[in-house]
């Protein structure tokens, strides 16, 4: 294009508009009868076409800096002049025009803020992000407005910008020169020709809290709409507000010092609301790939994305997994013309000891998740959850709460139990209807908070397994009631679990090898994978419908007698977690896998029966070595417990064909060998240098035959000890009854000692089976725990009567002392 220099802003703007960036676009927009037209005719330039166009005249914007209100008049000048001359002049000359901007591109994110604008902005065009959290009362500005003088009758008009909206202007002296008068009176609207009103509507924006450090509270100012801006966004939205800064008088008295604060004139708002908007065009591809390449072991790839929510608390499988369906989200259901809707976002609580990570899980949701609200049940009541009321002049308003900004996210409440009971029941109808009716100031407004709601508590006092959880907890039936699953993560003691979290805290060393990953995914990477899979919409198909609809038929009548109660909210409650799984695992429906992991995870939550699985303690569960060879034994575990024998040998079919059995789901994780304990390693000694050659001996023919049997008793010595510890092995991975043979881990190819001299570590493979506490309740797990104990008191036994032989680990650590006599 030829450069702007030669022409007149204006010309080059006008040339702008009748090129093919913007011709059509104006076309759409001239009516095609008088009567038809407009008010005030407004434009929506992508400026990116300008850009495109001409990189020298677009950039005047904000080479301009505090002048760039001229060029943005000039804009809206050659855009009027266009329109009406495309118009074939049918427009008339004095007609309004408006020119509202969006998209700046990249070439330009300096005008982008994410933080309140200072003194140093003023007067520049700038796009502001921030969240919406209070919206005013609309009323009528006057823009323009006459005034009569009362001594010689002349009229003066008197105009004021929205920036001095509550200071009152009147003339200072009279039009007429020979008047000195300054007694003015202001005329009615019927006489006054020159009278300019618009409507008028001020809120207040707050910085994303996404954005702010954690050394800063999050700031708020005003932004000013005006005219088709009024209605443009409510409470709880997120918003990028194209706008020029100025400074905002505020009213001031005789002998009083003037005030101002700055303030964003709005030229357009935008409601980011749809967070799939942030996501990386190309991320869809990448996960799309990731699980062609995993379509093997679909298992393994779910459990590398859970495994890398909180990646610092070692296990806790169940409540990962439940977060993960959380964030995922179900399929709404609604239906205007019936008045139907069924709700997709699903509740967890979580009821747990102090200590059990609890308050981790909703840091790291509140900072992944890119709406999402944090706060403590000690600081929050029932108007800082919904709404409050707040006088704006001379009448009322409301101000959002954290439901209200969670809306289409996630709200995180801390503390849960320490809330009052009459700030408890304010959230009752935000978590199943979803939304806020609120009846204050003289206003009836209705208010959406459609988020998931998740939720961490502490028992009162001492966890009593004999109490229901209403006593526990101190929450009342209804509110439990609303939540899809309730975990428990009780700090009961256990030395071998602790043996291994405190390896793994401290070393970072995961002694079972399959309990956590070596490099887990970073966390906007889980941002981008959530947000995308968060609008699949997986249809149900028949066979999960079955098992949803025998699975509830079952526990129905299983409970009759019992304290638990089964009602519709579970069942809806397994409809969405199955198809929150299906959006996790990248599927298009919902499958029989899905409805297993909802059906177990329902039994694993206090929600369920209880009679499949009771009262897991979800603290002390690890992920599976082989993910797919133990989903094998979920098919068995749940379907012959539905009695689904049909389903079960479609589902068994279909794993032997299509799922690869053999492959742990950490192989593919990172290609690191994993080092050893630091309390389990030798001492680093510096390298020695080679010995000198030994001079030439005679040995005789008795000691070399002394040396050859003391080196075949070793290795015999060796060979026993580690059959043994093979044996001990064995039976201990058969207390469990899984069909996966365990084997003491490996390091740089050598027996590692931690069997021979560290605490016995035991775990279960089986997912959803706690480790077992001390104290044993079933008659086979005794009897199994004395065929262990009898054994390792005939190992001890034996070292006793053996402590002076030598017991080495490898054949490697034999030196030329031990063959010395």
């Amino acid at each position: 294009m030829p450069a702007t220099n030669s022409r007149s802003l204006l010309n080059a703007l006008k040339s702008f508009f009748k090129s093919q960036y913007c011709h059509d676009d104006i076309l759409k927009l001239l009516p095609n009868d008088k009567s038809d037209i407009p008010n005030v005719l407004t434009f929506t330039l992508n400026y990116c076409k300008l850009l495109e166009y001409d990189f020298e005249l677009a950039r005047l914007l904000w080479d301009l800096g505090s002048r760039a209100r001229y060029f943005f008049d000039k804009l809206t000048e050659a855009f009027k002049q266009v329109a009406i001359e495309l118009s074939d002049y049918s427009l008339p000359e004095d007609i309004k025009t408006k020119i509202k901007i969006v998209k700046f591109g990249s070439n330009r994110s300096d005008l982008v803020r994410y933080e309140i604008p200072n003194c140093h902005d003023r007067g520049y065009f700038i796009c502001f992000h921030g969240t919406v959290i209070r919206v005013g009362t609309p009323y009528v500005f006057d823009a323009t407005r006459s005034y009569q003088c009362e001594e010689c009758g002349s009229i003066v008009a008197v105009t004021k910008s929205s920036n001095l909206e509550k200071i009152k202007l009147k003339p200072t002296r009279c039009s007429n020169e020979d008047c000195t008068s300054t007694k003015f009176g202001s005329l009615k609207e019927s006489e006054d020709t020159t009278i300019n009103l618009s409507d008028y509507r001020e809120i207040k924006v707050q910085e994303s809290l996404q954005r702010v450090t954690s050394n800063n509270l999050p700031r708020s100012f005003s932004v000013i709409l005006e005219d088709d801006l009024v209605e443009a966004c409510k409470p709880g939205d997120d918003v990028a507000i194209y706008g020029f800064v100025q400074d905002r008088w505020r009213p001031v008295q005789v002998g009083g010092r003037g005030q101002t604060s700055l303030c964003l004139e709005a030229n357009n708002v935008v409601v980011l609301n749809d967070q799939t908007a942030s996501v990386s065009p190309h991320a869809y591809d990448e996960f799309e790939l990731y699980w062609k390449d995993n379509h093997r072991t679909p298992i393994s790839a779910r459990n590398r994305i859970i495994a890398s929510i909180c990646p610092q608390l070692y296990g806790l499988y169940v409540v990962k997994l439940a977060i993960a369906l959380i964030l995922a989200g179900g399929v709404t259901i609604s239906d205007e013309k019936r008045g139907i809707r069924v709700r997709s976002q699903s509740h967890l609580l979580l009821v747990g000891d102090p200590g059990t990570g609890k308050s981790f899980f909703l840091k790291y949701v509140a900072k992944m998740m890119p709406r999402a609200v944090l706060t403590t049940g000690v600081g929050s009541t029932s108007a800082g959850l919904t709404a409050t009321a707040v006088r704006d002049g001379p009448g009322w308003t409301l101000e959002a709460g954290a439901l209200v900004l969670a809306d289409e996210g996630i709200c995180c409440i801390d503390e849960f139990n320490t809330m009052k009971s009459q700030d408890k029941a304010c959230i009752l109808e935000a978590m199943e209807q979803q939304t806020i009716s609120l009846a204050k100031g003289g206003m009836l407004r209705t208010l959406q908070t459609r988020c998931s709601i998740i939720a961490s508590a502490n028992p009162k006092g001492v966890y009593d397994n004999e109490d229901p959880l209403t006593i526990n907890t101190a929450l009342s039936s209804p509110l439990l009631s609303r939540f899809d699953l309730i975990l428990l993560t009780l700090d009961t003691p256990n030395q071998e679990w602790d043996n291994i979290a405190a390896t793994y805290i401290t070393e970072g060393v995961d002694l079972l090898g399959h309990g956590a990953l070596k490099k887990p995914w970073p966390i906007t990477k889980m941002r981008d994978y959530f947000m995308t899979i968060k609008s699949a919409e997986p249809i149900m198909t028949s066979d999960a419908e079955t098992i949803i609809k025998t699975y509830y038929s079952v526990a129905r009548r299983v409970t009759e007698n019992t304290d638990r109660h089964i009602t519709v909210r579970q069942l809806e409650s397994t409809v969405r977690l199955a198809q929150a799984h299906a959006k996790l695992i990248f599927s298009k429906q919902v499958t029989i896998l899905d409805a297993i992991v909802a059906v177990l995870l329902m039994e694993a939550s206090l929600n369920g029966c209880g009679k499949l699985l009771d009262k897991i303690n979800a603290l002390h569960t690890t992920f599976s070595e082989q993910p797919e060879k133990e989903y094998e034994g979920h098919v068995h575990l749940v379907l012959d417990w539905l009695n689904l024998p049909v389903l079960r040998d479609l589902e068994l079919n279909r794993i032997k064909n299509e799922y690869d059995k053999s492959t742990a789901w950490t192989e593919n994780d990172v290609n690191e060998t994993r080092t050893m304990p630091r309390e389990f390693k030798k001492p680093l000694t510096p390298p020695m240098p080679p010995p000198p050659p030994p001079p030439p001996t005679t040995v005789s023919t008795g000691m070399a035959t002394q040396a050859n049997n003391a080196l075949k008793l070793l290795k015999s010595h060796i060979a026993e000890l580690e059959k043994i510890e093979e044996v001990k092995s064995t039976q201990r991975v058969q207390q469990y009854s899984t069909p996966i043979t365990t084997k003491p881990p490996v390091f740089d190819n050598k027996l590692s000692p931690i069997d021979k001299t560290g605490p016995v570590t035991r775990i279960s493979n089986q997912v959803l089976v706690p480790i077992q506490e001390y104290v044993v309740d079933d008659e086979q797990s005794q009897v199994k725990r004395c065929k262990i104990d009898d054994d390792e008191t005939k190992f001890n036994l034996q070292k006793q009567d053996n402590k002076d032989d030598v017991c080495l680990s490898t054949l490697d650590d034999i030196t030329d002392e031990d063959l010395c006599y």
